[in-house]
């Protein structure tokens, strides 16, 4: 059951989201981050009844994270003592893309949410819960918690959200879209949300909203304590040396007043003071510290290229920010030996001392001692360092690294050695080890060090033992020295370890190649396609170990459908060129009608280059047009598209049309596609129709323009162009056609309406009003099974559009359509709408018509209506009755 349980929680998330919350705790201060939970507004978020949202919001290296943490924790410890609250939290990691997606952040919440659900379930429900999580998407996974919550009125879940505008645009929008269907749908959710102002935005929830906003006044405290309890540390540390010590309450009330309740700007600007060599240097770079984060940025990095590991320091600050995961110390070792030309791997290359590398990143970058990696000290840093101008740019382009790094992945997994000590693991044979290497060598891990360290002593005190031996012979006479049980503590430790860098470069090496050709470098896209084709190269091709869950019930090649899930160019580029069998006419459809729309064209442009059925070229004209791809769509008409063909009943420009993409339509007529061209299918569209319909008003009139049949006849199911944007309320599309000439009267298709009848439906008065003014017939008759205007409306409850009709002399007492209809004063007591009732009555509206054999009264009374509508219908009659 164990088992169970663990696959069932990895089903919702695989993300370890305790592991962010104590890296984070161990930067907090302590008796720092406690004032927001004093906020008042902080205990009305707590204490208001229903859902509701608590907005931290402030400017970059304010503490957010750390307030949240400690919110955290303080819940944490509050929902200990109470059976009826759960806590659940998630911060995002910009240097782990995969905690970065919606579908992560979502499914974390939903497997902390369920986590005591799980662990108290019998086996039979762990087996549903297993299949029932399988392959969830962002929006499944959403709908399993909402089906999951307990039924319990007084349960309370809270969410803590952190560094979400740090995520891809379309990831915050799901997200948020997932919050406020959570808050509309479960009383007890209290969602608290950190970020930069402008985030709250994105949020369109109804739930009440609360905000506290982080500044300099709220945190001058914390930022005391900080200050006082960092530089003390300092100097304990003897990381800041001060020959006069009336020196650091200069440091301190400088730092204080300059700070501006940044503490990241502060922080950092400790690092620049502890590395000043003497008092004399220190006012003077107190009296000259930068005032904004990217001066200071600058200045670091100015003095990285200046430190001596400048080269080592530039690639770690460049590899921390392209990596798709934390590296630890040990694989950034292997990582900065590496270089394009190499054949095999150079141990004398392997930095021996990290800790100078990270020291040389001038306070960028930090090591993680409980994970034992390597991060950038602020998400900050990386958007510093790859997205704003500077000397730096040319060093820190994001593609070219990224790209690079995937070269040197591929390098990597091509060594010699490597495949030869590779395999020789994986046939069980134990790692040869020699002696001479540790001098030089790359141990396993950093804890390693001290036994290394001893041992070369130890060879040093018997080098006259091993000046004048051969290489194999000091070999085997080092083994002497040195003892068979410490060559064997080291080959099992190389045996455990392996080789630090394999994890990653065999995960990983793919997704650092999206968009790599071979026009870029051929050398390298030779070994990609070995890589790919696995012949002798160890490299993971995750197609082939991961499960494909993007497309349920997709009979497309593995490999194809985790290029498009992964928006992988090159992969695609290697199979069309490579093996084209892969991508068969049924993967060429999938890929043009899938594909990522900002990327499309790229894929388009490959594929029309392979042999290709007229059939594919017209599907992929017509899913172009659909989707708004404008630059596919020219790539396929150039290749031979039939412009009017029709796929699934409707050309590409009716397509278009529909959704509204005014550049495709510009495309196509340009292109001399038929603007009235009819619809294949009883319920399909002319272009104009579609357009109005959709009440796409620019697309209305460059159709029209282009000789767009106004009045064009509808299908069985259809409506005409007007009447198409009258049931939709597209009150300048309406305007926009009647200018036109569009019939006001044309008659209603067999379950249609009139352009008057479908606004009517809709309660679009301003519509209605057009319409009359245009001399629409207010009492036209009705389709087969519809009902005139004043029906309509009644049935609706549009009071409005009632006495606008009843204005224009609608017919109050019209019969209805057929023996199954209402007369206008029975389907508005139906619809139990008092005021439109009391306005038909009083426009004198006959009591005694009947409808399915009852008047107005006895349909009230039968259906038990609501009483106030049973007692104005026996008022009126009683009225009536007086009168006779």
């Amino acid at each position: 059951m164990a088992k169970l349980k663990t696959i069932i929680r990895n089903n919702l998330s695989p993300i370890d989201h305790d592991r962010p919350l104590r890296q984070i705790m161990k930067q907090r201060v302590p008796t720092t981050a406690e004032w927001f939970q004093k906020e008042s507004v902080f205990d009305e978020w707590k204490d208001d009844l229903q859902t509701a949202m608590l907005w931290c919001l402030g400017t970059i290296g304010m503490g957010k994270t750390v307030l949240m943490s400690n919110v955290v924790d303080q819940l944490r410890l509050h929902a200990a003592r109470k059976s009826n609250e759960i806590v659940c939290y998630y911060f995002c990691r910009v240097d782990n893309e995969a905690t970065l997606s919606a579908r992560s952040i979502l499914g974390s919440l939903a497997r902390q949410i369920l986590d005591t659900q799980i662990e108290q379930s019998e086996y039979a429900t762990l087996l549903s819960l297993q299949e029932n999580t399988r392959d969830l998407s962002t929006t499944d996974v959403i709908q399993f918690l909402l089906s999951h919550l307990e039924a319990d009125e007084g349960k309370k879940y809270y969410v803590v959200l952190d560094g979400l505008d740090e995520c891809d645009g379309s990831q915050v929008q799901a997200v948020a879209h997932a919050m406020v269907e959570l808050c509309s749908r479960c009383i007890g959710f209290k969602i608290l949300c950190a970020g930069r102002p402008g985030l709250e935005k994105r949020f369109k929830s109804t739930a009440p909203q609360y905000i506290i906003m982080v500044n300099e006044q709220k945190v001058k405290s914390d930022m005391d304590h900080y200050l006082t309890q960092t530089l003390e540390k300092c100097l304990d540390d003897e990381v800041l040396i001060l020959g006069d010590s009336t020196i650091f309450n200069k440091i301190y009330s400088t730092l204080r007043d300059k700070s501006d309740g940044m503490f990241l700007w502060a922080s950092l600007c400790i690092e620049e003071l502890c590395a000043q060599n003497c008092d004399q240097d220190i006012p003077e770079a107190l009296d000259h510290l930068p005032r904004s984060l990217a001066e200071l940025y600058d200045r670091k990095l100015h003095r990285v290229r200046e430190g001596r590991a400048a080269g080592q320091a530039m690639k770690l600050l460049q590899y921390c920010g392209t990596v798709k995961r934390p590296l630890s110390v040990t694989e950034y070792q292997e990582a900065l030996s590496l270089s394009l030309e190499q054949k095999a791997f150079d141990h004398g290359k392997v930095p021996n001392d990290m800790n100078r590398v990270v020291n040389g990143c001038c306070g960028l970058t930090f090591v993680d001692e409980e994970e034992d990696t390597i991060h950038y000290v602020h998400r900050s840093v990386k958007e510093h360092l790859f997205t704003t101008n500077g000397p730096h740019k040319a060093q820190f382009e994001i593609a070219s690294v990224d790209r690079n790094f995937g070269f040197l992945c591929m390098i990597y997994l091509d060594f010699t050695d490597f495949k030869r000590q590779l395999a020789k693991v994986h046939d069980g044979s134990s790692i040869p080890i020699k002696p001479l290497q540790l001098g030089t060598g790359s141990l396993p891990t950093r804890s390693f060090r001290r036994a290394a360290n001893q041992m070369s002593q130890r060879l040093l005190s018997g080098h006259r033992q091993l000046q004048h031996f051969r290489t194999r012979e000091v070999e085997r006479t080092a083994q002497d020295i040195l003892g068979k049980g410490t060559s064997s503590q080291l080959e099992l430790e190389l045996q455990k370890q392996g080789f630090q860098f394999l994890n990653y470069a065999e995960a990983y090496w793919l997704n650092h190649l999206t968009d790599f050709t071979p026009d870029i470098n051929s050398t390298m896209w030779r070994l990609f396609c070995r890589c790919i084709e696995g012949d002798d190269v160890t490299a993971c091709r995750p197609w082939e170990s991961e499960k494909q869950t993007h497309t349920k019930g997709n009979d497309n090649p593995e490999a194809i459908q985790w290029l498009l899930a992964h928006e992988h160019y090159a992969l695609l580029l290697y199979y069309a060129r490579h093996q084209p069998h892969v991508v068969s006419e049924d993967a060429k459809d999938f890929i043009l009608r899938s594909a990522d729309i900002d990327n499309r064209y790229r894929y388009t442009e490959m594929l029309v280059r392979l042999d290709n059925t007229m059939d594919l070229l017209n599907n992929g004209l017509s899913y172009a047009a659909k989707d708004g791809c404008v630059h596919s769509l020219a790539v396929l008409l150039q290749a031979g598209a039939k412009i009017d063909a029709p796929v699934n009943g409707r050309t590409a420009l009716q397509v278009a049309a529909g959704g509204g993409h005014h550049e495709v339509v510009q495309t196509l007529l340009a292109a001399n596609a038929d603007v009235n061209a009819s619809p294949a299918n009883y319920y399909d569209r002319t272009a104009l129709q579609a357009a109005a319909e959709g009440g796409h008003l620019e697309v209305v009139q460059t159709l029209l323009a282009a000789k767009a049949d106004v009045n064009a006849s509808p299908t069985r199911d259809g409506w005409t162009a007007l009447q198409a944007a009258a049931v939709g309320g597209h009150l300048e599309v309406v305007q926009t056609l009647l200018a036109a000439k569009a019939d006001v009267n044309a008659s209603p298709t067999r379950d249609g309406w009139t352009a008057l009848q479908a606004a009517a439906v809709g309660g679009h008065l301003e519509v209605v009003q057009t319409l009359l003014a245009d001399k629409a017939d207010v009492n036209a008759s009705p389709a087969q099974d519809g009902c005139i205007a004043l029906q309509a409306a009644a049935r609706g409850g549009h009071l409005e559009v009632e006495q606008t009709l009843l204005a224009a002399n609608a017919d109050v007492n019209a019969s209805p359509a057929n023996s199954n209809g209402q007369t206008a004063l029975q389907a508005a007591a139906a619809g139990g709408h008092l005021e439109v009732v009391q306005t038909l009555l009083a426009a004198k509206a006959d009591m005694e018509d009947k409808a399915y054999g009852r008047t107005a009264l006895e349909m009230a009374e039968y259906e038990e209506y609501p009483d106030d509508i049973v007692q104005e219908l026996l008022a009126a009659k009683a009225n009536d009755r007086q009168h006779l």
